[in-house]
This record gives structure tokens, sequence and C-alpha cells, in this order.
């Protein structure tokens, strides 16, 4: 018998600690004890490592996320859990899936061909869509090549947006829980999402219980277009949706955002201090969490989402949803309010860390800075706010804003180009920095590469924008024919960016005709700094062949 409901998933990761998160069915003391993979030369180095917990109840569910520390970098530790319950039982709960996860290298400026960095990524996955799932198909390409895991598998996956589909339940999902046939409401039914979508098949259960998986919401955690204009929050508040919001951001605070921290940093998360006492006083505490994320949901407070993964090269995960321009005023000129994708202190937060970055910054947003260049050109005009500062026409100035608006609603326009004031201040990254971006997104439900280049400007920085989605989802025919006509086009200067699709080539380096991948997808990603400066990143993107198996259908590569 299993007490597990969700998990193990192996989360935020270092070299010397790791993070297990698990759901259980009942309140209990959790021991996890990981034991090193070892040579015979190490054998008698590296010891067997254990963390203990006991569960924390939120809204009478009960999680742990242990933290190990004390690890060895580099070196590969199987786990095991076990628990004792309220009642004195003791448990060893029963592996069914491998469970095994590596440390990272240490930290460290050696630059020498064995410091490469991999990495998988990918967004948009919904759970039960009656299409195969690549990041499923991944779990079983993982046990395939198990024997080669240390040169072949991932250091780790990141999960960029849309982990469920909070308004739009599958068909398989309401055969298990249909009470969700209306979307998702409260904590309870966020929660049987992720449940479902962490426990559907086995596939998925393999990939989260051996690679150190890092998250980030993008709108469908929530509900459909989630801040996608500044009056949206306004008007769910005003629709009497304020509930569905708080319980969104608690569940995703639960399940993904919890697991992205390192559990004692010196830096203490507000919400892992209420994390922390609720192990200690064992009181459910939904309502804690409930009242501190209403703050953020109605009012301009911006709390912290975004984190740093300490890889070689790091990796900084943005927060483009929560943090973006809310209006609560219906006054004809909020259409001029700032426009920003994400707050003023997050994107300080983001400059100061650029500012330390050599060559290359590793940086990922849930949605596409570049977009394919008609559609970037578009959204950067719908964002675009004229005769602000002429009193004569600012009436006319007005009445254009609100149609941009209006258009914005009717195509889902959301991503960067849109949102003038973040748009600036990334232009200004690009120009007194002495690294590439190289962003990292999903969202759009297709797979491209680009760049961007400052035209007629001194600096060579380059902000390479690389999209892998969906896991698990399809556009329709239409959008799909409307996408591909635009995508003709493959270069076009706006906003201070000349930018310019990349090319995709066959895994024997044959040209691949469009520059566009349509399929269920993830991207596995090497990073490879040179000893003399510079970089080389190659990335595979992987999908269904065969119908089971994850197999390469494009590569691209950057040399700098």
């Amino acid at each position: 018998m299993s007490y597990t409901c969700v998990g193990p998933l192996i989360r935020a990761t270092t070299s010397t600690s790791a993070v297990i998160w698990v759901e259980f069915s009942q309140p209990c003391h959790v021991t996890v004890a990981a034991t090193p993979s070892l040579h015979a030369e190490t054998l008698f180095e590296l010891a067997i490592v254990k963390a203990q917990m006991h569960t924390v109840t939120v809204g009478s569910r009960y999680y742990a996320a242990l933290e190990l520390v004390g690890l060895h970098p580099s070196t590969w530790y199987t786990y095991q859990l076990w628990l004792q319950t309220d009642t004195g039982e003791q448990i060893i709960e029963p592996a069914d899936v491998t469970q095994c996860f590596r440390t990272f290298d240490a930290d460290s400026s050696d630059r020498t061909p064995a410091s490469a960095l991999r990495l998988a990524y990918g967004s948009c996955r919904k759970a039960g869509y009656p299409e195969i799932d690549a990041l499923s198909a991944f779990g079983s390409w993982l046990i395939e090549h198990v024997n080669e895991r240390e040169t072949a598998w991932p250091h780790l996956l990141l999960l960029i947006g849309d982990q469920i589909y909070a308004d739009e339940p599958t068909e398989p999902m309401l055969a298990v829980y249909p009470h969700l046939r209306d979307g998702a409401k409260t904590f309870h039914d966020f929660a049987d999402m992720y449940r479902y979508a962490w426990t559907c098949d086995e596939g998925i259960r393999q990939v989260l219980a051996v690679l150190p998986t890092f998250m980030i919401f993008d709108d469908h955690e929530v509900t459909n277009n989630w801040n996608n204009v500044p009056s949206w929050r306004e008007q769910l508040l005003h629709e009497g949706q304020e509930g569905l919001l708080v319980d969104a951001i608690v569940a995703y605070w639960v399940y993904q955002g919890w697991g992205n921290l390192i559990q004692h940093a010196a830096s203490e998360h507000p919400l892992l201090t209420i994390m922390r006492a609720g192990e200690n006083d064992q009181k459910d505490i939904l309502e804690v969490l409930r009242a501190y994320i209403q703050e953020e949901t109605v009012s301009a407070i911006e709390h912290v989402w975004h984190y740093v993964i300490p890889t070689t090269p790091p990796v900084f995960v943005a927060n483009a949803r929560a943090g973006r321009t809310a209006i609560f005023s219906e006054q004809p000129e909020q259409v001029y309010e700032s426009s920003r994708i994400m707050g003023k202190q997050q994107m300080a937060d983001l400059q100061q860390w650029m500012q330390e970055q050599k060559d290359i910054a590793l940086f990922v947003s849930s949605v596409p800075i570049l977009l394919p260049p008609v559609i970037g050109l578009a959204e950067y005009l719908a964002g675009i706010r004229p005769f602000q500062e002429n009193a004569l026409l600012q009436g006319l100035g007005i009445q254009l804003a609100r149609l941009q608006q209006w258009v914005t609603l009717k195509t889902s326009f959301d991503h960067w180009p849109i949102f003038a004031d973040t748009w600036k201040e990334l232009l200004h990254l690009l120009d007194t920095q002495s690294a590439d971006i190289v962003a990292l997104s999903g969202d759009v439900h297709f797979s491209y590469s680009i760049v961007g280049k400052r035209p007629g400007r001194r600096t060579k920085n380059h902000l390479y924008q690389l999209v892998s989605t969906p896991f698990q989802n399809a556009l329709s025919s239409g959008s799909r024919k409307e996408i591909e006509m635009q995508s003709t086009i493959q270069n076009i200067r706006y906003g201070g960016l000349s930018t310019h699709m990349l090319p995709l080539s066959t895994p024997s380096h044959q040209p691949v005709r469009s520059s566009i991948i349509w399929q269920n997808a993830l991207a596995y990603i090497t990073v490879q700094l040179h000893e003399q400066g510079g970089y080389t990143l190659h990335q595979q993107y992987m999908g269904i062949i065969d119908g089971k198996h994850v197999g390469v259908l494009a590569d691209m590569s950057i040399k700098r």
C-alpha cells in the first residue's frame, strides 16, 4: 500500500543539495534517504544523506518538501522514502518508478569541455488531450538511456508554464474528477488538476522522479489570458472571482513555487516561513496562504516569484504573468498608464543579474520576447500610445488606445513587444551588458528560434529567442494557417530591433523547409562555454517518432 498521492518529484537542486517534493494521503513524519551511486575509489568518501520533516497541511491535504543537504557535487544518488503515520505505523514507500537524481557540478570558473550544461524545456501540457504527450514519451526515453545517464540525460528540466489547463479540463480528467467540468474554482479543484496532470501515466511520473525540475506559471494555471491587459484583474474582481484568483496562486505555490526554492536559503521567502510554521504547529495553513496571496491579487503589491537556478551558466527564471500592470480605475486616461510585463523590483533584480553574466545570459520567460516577425511587429504597434503629451490630440489618443486594447483582446496579444515600458528596459539591457541574452519560452503552441540585433548600435550583443511548445496540445487549423502565412516573412525591423528567424536542420544537417515546428515537442539544449571566451549552444527539438519514443525533429546551433 502506498500513501503517496503525487510524486516524488526532484525539485530545487544545487551542487550540494536537492529538494524532494511529495503529496501524501494522510499526515505523517517523512524521511528520505539518498544513497550515492559509488565507484570503488569513493566507497568510503560518500555517505548516505537523510532529511526528515512532518507533512504540512493545506486544505486538509498533506505535503512535504524535504531538502537533502551535504550532498557531493556531480554525483548520482538513488533515494527512498520512509513514513511514520500519526498512529505510529512505520512504512517504506514502494518505488514503482526509477528514483534517482544527479547533483549539479560545483560552482567554478572552469570553462573546460567537461562543464557543458544540458537542459530540457517546454510548456503547455493539456493532460489527457487526445494526442501523444511528448513529456510522457520523454520518460520512456530516459529509461531507455538510463545506462548513459551521465552523458545523455539533461541536468535539469524547465517546465515553462501551463502545467495545468484550469479553465479547460479534458474528458479523461473529467472521468476521474467530474466536478471539474466547469473548470477549477477552488484550491481543491486546482489541486485535483495538478494531481491528475502529474500522475495520469507512468511516463510523466518517471520524468519528475529523476530530473531536477524547475517551474514557472503562465496563464492557464489560473485561467485563460490571466493578466493579459491592465484592466483584466479589476474586471474579474468586479465579477466576484477574487476567490478563484487567490486559490489558483495558492495552488501554484504549493505544487510549483515551493519546490523551486532552496528550503533553508539565507534570504528567506515569506511563503517558506509560512510553510515552516505549518510544519511546526501542525495547523491547516490554507487561510494563512490565502491572506498572503490576496495582498497581490487586490492591489499593486509585487510578490517575488522569480528565481535563479545555480547552474554553470546560471538561469534566471522570470515571472512574466503576476507582475504585469494592473489598473483599478475606469478613468479614460487609464489607457495611458505604464505598461509592464514585469514589476519594477523584478526588473531591477534582472538588470543586476544580467550585469554579472559573461558571454551568455540564460533567461526564462513563459511568454516569448520575440515572435515571428510579422506577429512581433503587430504586437509592438498595438502597444504604442501616441499623443500622450499633446493636449489637443489626447482625446484622439485615448480613442486610439481603446481600439488597440480591443485588438489586443481579440487577438490574444500579451507578449513582450506590447508592453512598452519593459520593452524599452530590455533594449537598454542589450545596450549596456556584455552577454548575449538567450531567452527560453513557450505559450504559443508552435516551436521556433529567432534572433534580434540592435541595428546601428555599437553593441554586438544578440537577443536569441528559443521557443519549444507544446508538450501536449495543438493550435486550431485556422490559427495555424494564419501563422504559416505570416511566417513567410523571415525578417522585420521594429521597436529598435532587427529580427530574423533562425534556420533549422535535420540531424544529418539537411535544411528544414519550414522555420516552425508544429508537432508536440520538447527541446534539449547543450551550452558549452569556451575556455578563451564565447560559447556554443546546440538545440534539438525532440518529438514523437513511431508513436511512442522521443526522437529528433530538428537541430539549431549558435556559436559566438
